[in-house]
């Protein structure tokens, strides 16, 4: 005769793993089936046809991406020649996202960080070779002989996320409140570094913790308001901002997952531990007014630009494995001009929680792309589709001879 074998699990063990787990639990309950979007249509209201072919390219990504909201627009010659948004901000209140709505950038922001550097190089308050140690200190002795460019390219051997001693165990799903940057830098300033700075190269969201450090000291002001008041000010970026809690996030995208055809909000995090890397709200309207000005000279000297925009060599002499600068990848590519010659493409992308962002500029043709969708970008098939758009926009417009 069989016997029924009884296992109880303490309540308190229940709770401590529902805890640990949480990101995981959440983000595997609770999706509903995927509106219909197709219906949906971009305001075509541009008379020109080359404006009415990158509508109907908007619309045919948008539909492939299967995303709430698709965004893009390109500027050229320091000007916004074309923008459009398709699809929702917030699908259950059946909110329609325009040129306004915020979305989250991620490691985009990191290439807005750069032109704060870049003041501060421009102004001799930093310089490549600065080191950690004289702007930041209470960095560990560990990092105090980091220089600055070491910081801002990712040869440091700074970590990226791992698990911590927190709720939820993972570093990434962090949904603590960060007072000030050196909160944020106490999360690694005394870890081990994964190899000796400039002899590799391993991309983390924290040297940008720690290069925001060295920028406040520098600039005698607090991050976010020397990015606001040097940054985005000056360049009229006005839906640009730290994504904070509990501030106006009126214009703010609502953030999701899709996934199998299936849809819902994104786990909910706190990026106060990144700003510089990771943690910006932004429109694409508003990223290519950066690009503009960056390359149009507008903020930055060519001098100091050319320094952000040049990658970074190891000890070996080799140029580090993703041509990284400080702050930007520098890259050529033959898919752009119908004639398949290389063109020097200087970018960033970024998938955060809920929300993905890509920013190009072109400098052969004075011209700067930017795309976000909200939705992060889960999968390869996704991040193939969505960070080819930039450059299927900007071929569209080169090509027309326009």
């Amino acid at each position: 005769m069989n016997k029924i074998i009884k296992i109880s699990v303490p309540i308190s063990i229940l709770v401590l793993c529902y805890f640990l787990f949480k990101p995981v639990i959440i983000y595997n309950f609770g999706r509903e089936k995927l509106q219909d979007l197709s219906h949906l249509k971009p305001n075509i209201n541009h008379s020109k046809q080359i404006k009415k072919q990158a509508d109907s390219l908007l619309l045919s990504e948008f539909n492939k991406l299967k995303t709430p909201a698709l965004s893009a627009s390109i500027g050229i010659n320091d000007t916004l020649i074309w923008s459009n948004t398709i699809g929702y901000a917030d699908i259950d209140n059946q909110i329609i996202a325009d040129s306004l709505t915020q979305f989250r950038i991620g490691s985009t922001s990191k290439a807005l960080t750069s032109i704060g550097l870049g003041v501060l190089i421009r102004s001799k308050k930093l310089k490549p070779q600065s080191l950690v140690k004289d702007f930041v200190p209470y960095a560990s002795p560990i990092l105090s002989e980091i220089t600055l460019e070491q910081v801002a390219s990712h040869t440091s051997g700074i970590r990226n996320y791992g698990i911590c001693f927190c709720f939820p165990i993972w570093e990434y799903y962090n949904n603590d409140e960060y007072n000030s940057i050196e909160e944020s830098i106490a999360v690694f300033n005394n870890d081990e570094l994964l190899f000796e700075p400039s002899t590799g190269f391993s991309y983390s969201s924290y040297n940008y913790t720690l290069l925001s450090g060295m920028m406040e000291k520098a600039s005698e002001k607090k991050f976010l308001p020397f990015m606001q008041e040097k940054v985005f000010q000056p360049l009229y970026m006005t839906q640009t901002k730290g994504d904070k809690k509990n501030q106006n996030n009126e214009n703010n995208t609502k953030f999701y997952e899709v996934e199998n055809g299936e849809i819902k909000e994104s786990f909910d995090v706190n990026n106060s531990v990144k700003w510089a890397g990771g943690g910006f709200l932004s429109t694409p309207n508003d990223l290519v007014k950066l690009g503009n000005a960056v390359l149009n000279y507008s903020l930055l000297d060519s001098i100091t630009t050319a320094k952000l925009f040049e990658p970074v060599k190891l000890n070996s002499g080799k140029i580090n494995s993703q041509n990284y600068g400080m702050g930007w990848r520098n890259d050529m590519s033959t898919n752009i001009h119908k004639d398949g010659h290389n063109v020097n493409i200087i970018h960033h992308g970024g998938v955060a929680m809920g929300s993905t962002a890509m920013l190009i500029l072109l400098p052969e043709y004075n011209l700067t792309v930017a795309v976000t969708m909200n939705r992060n970008a889960t999968s390869k098939e996704t991040k193939d589709l969505f960070f080819s758009l930039p450059h299927k926009i900007a071929s569209l417009f080169i090509n027309s001879g326009k």
